[in-house]
């Protein structure tokens, strides 16, 4: 997909004071959304086209976003930060096998990628892909950190804090190119079943004991 880019204009940083810019902002990611859920590999996006969808002038986009890349990349992250803020994080409760815990919790998450898998890679194909792989990759990296049972095994394995989210960014690196792999096999094994596996795997690169 390549993106057609008509110049670079300063971005406005959004205000909670200007409820009308607000609007602007959520209709342009919520219009950038609906087209990518539609993208056909090999055509085109252009400012106009998402301008128009939105109902907003292309001066609004370039004032907001700078450029088609720059909201690609938010349109990507406000629909991934809303699918893990959907899905618990496994239990931290000790009866629980964390492996098993954290696979139903994936196969949840997978599930959810592979019905908007045209959204996903659409976005990683274009112009915006390298960007958004290291968005996720940040995002992925400070969830292990802060939210799973990995992230206190590898402050402990780890001399300090930065090592620590090395390792996590190195971890969040393999799975994003892995469940990328996933993804683009439309003969790929159900999610349930790579749940399972994607679950051992980070278990296993982070330290975790066998259970």
């Amino acid at each position: 997909m390549t993106d057609v880019l008509e110049g670079h204009r300063p971005v406005e940083e959004p205000s909670a004071e200007n409820p009308r810019a607000e609007r602007s902002r959520a209709a342009l990611i919520d219009a950038m959304t609906r087209t990518l859920d539609a993208h056909e590999r090999e055509s085109v996006l252009s400012v106009a086209e998402i301008a128009r969808a939105a109902g907003v002038s292309r001066p609004t986009l370039y004032q907001h976003f700078g450029d088609l890349q720059t909201l690609v990349r938010s349109s990507a992250m406000v629909r991934l930060v809303a699918l893990f803020e959907s899905v618990p994080p496994p239990s931290v409760d000790a009866r629980v096998h964390w492996r098993e815990a954290s696979a139903v919790v994936l196969g949840a998450l997978l599930t959810e990628l592979e019905e908007r898998r045209g959204f996903y890679l659409a976005v990683l194909d274009s112009s915006a892909g390298g960007d958004v792989r290291e968005d996720i990759i940040a995002f992925l990296a400070a969830r292990i950190i802060e939210v799973t049972a990995l992230g206190p095994l590898m402050r402990d394995a780890e001399q300090t804090d930065e090592d620590a989210r090395e390792r996590a960014m190195f971890l969040s690196a393999g799975a994003l190119w892995r469940t990328e792999r996933w993804l683009r096999d439309e003969a790929s094994e159900p999610a349930a079943v790579f749940a399972t596996r994607l679950s051992r795997l980070l278990a296993a690169t982070a330290g975790m004991p066998g259970d």
